[in-house]
């Protein structure tokens, strides 16, 4: 099972204006709050969402020919945001304020400018045709860890994390893998399913980013969103025009149960 670990210190920088190569930081929205509720059938504790979309500009004229010509040469459709050139960390922080130890399970989800992943609406497809609770599988996992009481904990989900995140969704989004195995496999050690991607095709970078919590005690998340962007496609305050794709959710086939 893939896992992103990495404690460490976190800052949790301002948004700062953006220049060709420097990193720039997004803050999460609201801290997200773990909710104490009843436990599901595999003992995991209610999950809370929380996310952000990045703003990136249009594509100029010549830079839309540019990628007109690339498509046509390929014969897939080339993506404006790109992975090689968008690098994208998050750093995260777990405070737990209960008097008890407690255990936090974190996950990242999104969706690039071809296809959403929801690990919803996966969990309902793998739970189909049993009485199971549901199983989700983040498309950016985090190792579970324990937090003990009245303190807090940092890490980083990394660039290479996010990486492999990206050729899943875009395996599963636009070439037809098998989403169940390509989702649990890391690519280096076990790339079942992504046969069906071409070897020189061009990964889309995430354009939204989605975190989902939960913990077995009183804690809190904060995060921030690290993006190095090569080319500039950040959005600034100059007049550009917002990309606004619009991806397809991810629904993936239905999971027959097996009888004995």
């Amino acid at each position: 099972m893939r896992g992103a670990t990495g404690l460490g210190l976190l800052v949790l920088a301002p948004l700062a204006v953006g220049c060709v190569n420097a990193p720039i930081y997004f803050n999460s929205p609201t801290p997200i709050l773990a909710v104490t509720g009843v436990p599901d059938a595999n003992n995991q504790p209610p999950r809370v969402e929380n996310g952000m979309t990045l703003r990136f500009r249009n594509p100029t004229k010549q830079e839309q020919q540019s990628l007109d010509a690339q498509t046509a040469t390929l014969g897939f459709m080339v993506p404006w945001i790109q992975r090689a050139h968008v690098h994208i960390e998050l750093t995260f922080e777990i405070t737990n304020t209960d008097s008890k130890d407690g255990t936090f399970f974190l996950g990242i989800d999104g969706g690039n400018e071809y296809t959403k992943y929801d690990e919803n609406i996966v969990a309902m497809a793998l739970q189909a045709g049993n009485n199971n609770a549901p199983t989700y599988i983040p498309l950016v996992p985090v190792t579970p860890q324990i937090v003990p009481a009245g303190t807090a904990v940092s890490g980083t989900v990394r660039e290479d994390d996010f990486n492999e995140g990206e050729l899943d969704l875009d395996a599963i989004g636009r070439w037809m893998a098998p989403f169940n195995a390509v989702l649990i496999n890391d690519s280096q050690v076990n790339p079942i399913g992504l046969e069906m991607v071409p070897a020189n095709v061009v990964l889309p970078a995430l354009t939204e980013i989605d975190v989902n919590f939960s913990a077995d005690a009183m804690m809190t998340c904060n995060y921030a969103v690290r993006v190095r962007d090569d080319d500039d496609q950040l959005l600034h305050d100059s007049g550009d025009t917002l990309f606004s794709p619009t991806p397809t959710l991810f629904q993936p086939p239905a999971m027959t149960a097996t009888t004995n």
